[in-house]
């Protein structure tokens, strides 16, 4: 299994897609500290909105995390999976000693590092940008939290968020991972992650103009989106009175065994890749 994670994550960087996307980074945090720049001339110095050196890495990735990283994690994986059955490649793998079973977990092994490292690369370069563009102050105000936190317990924070952000890409990669699974080409895998991630965009909006429901479970159906736990379920998670814990872990969670689950089924068929 060793040999086969490194060959995995060989292939994986001997694309040009993947060196692209890692370099793309700084463009992409440069446009998201010159959108944070121009908001804060219209924002008061003592809102959590208003970014200074130590919440740039929040608010740099709260910006990107529900495009820019789907996106990421959606062309890594049907590169990965459906453009090496496309091509043939995958076949060459299975002429080795390993199984369908084998080959499908490494390269979500590998998937997942890979987002990490993203993760990783993203939070040290936001830091080191934030310093050189944002205000230094020694105290800053947090979303729902009462009175301001310090530039150690802002790291403590950002730590935490992070973690919880790179939980929603993995259950995210699950996701994908069966539609690419279940995709005869990469324009077919990435038409049909596209279209998971605007439903899952569309239908929690839908649900709350409609309302229908008493809050409580209105708020359990919005936060059974991926996407909607991205955009405001880790800061409530992070509140100083913390909100949908249990119940956003649960969401994830079941994402994250669903579809591997279902991908485990699919590739069972012995011909799948042949």
């Amino acid at each position: 299994m060793k040999e086969l994670l490194q060959s995995e994550w060989e292939r994986l960087w001997k694309r040009k897609t993947t060196w692209l996307l890692f370099l793309s980074i700084p463009l992409i945090l440069l446009g998201s500290a010159k959108y944070l720049l121009s908001q804060n001339e219209i924002l008061s110095t003592d809102l959590p909105q208003y970014t200074v050196a130590w919440n740039f890495p929040i608010l740099g990735l709260s910006e990107m995390l529900i495009t820019v990283f789907q996106g990421v994690i959606l062309v890594i994986v049907a590169f990965m999976v459906t453009e090496e059955y496309r091509t043939g490649q995958i076949r060459m793998v299975l002429i080795r000693s390993y199984s369908y079973t084998e080959i499908m977990v490494a390269k979500f092994i590998v998937s997942v590092g890979a987002i990490l490292l993203f993760f990783f690369a993203y939070f040290i370069l936001s830091n080191l940008l934030g310093v050189i563009l944002f205000p230094t102050p020694k105290e800053y105000p947090l979303f729902y939290h009462k009175g301001l936190v310090t530039v150690f317990g802002g790291i403590i924070y950002n730590l935490k968020f992070y973690g919880i952000a790179i939980f929603t890409a993995i259950s995210t990669i699950a996701a994908m991972f069966f539609i690419t699974v279940v995709s005869r080409t990469t324009t077919a895998a990435i038409g049909m992650g596209i279209g998971f991630l605007l439903f899952s965009l569309f239908y929690p909006n839908v649900l709350s103009y409609i309302d229908l429901f008493e809050e409580p479970l209105q708020m359990k159906l919005f936060f059974t989106s991926i996407p909607m736990i991205q955009w405001q379920g880790i800061t409530f998670m992070l509140a100083e009175e913390s909100y949908w814990v249990g119940w956003n872990f649960f969401i994830l969670s079941i994402y994250l065994l669903v579809f591997l689950g279902l991908t485990k089924l699919v590739i069972r068929k012995k011909d799948f890749f042949i």
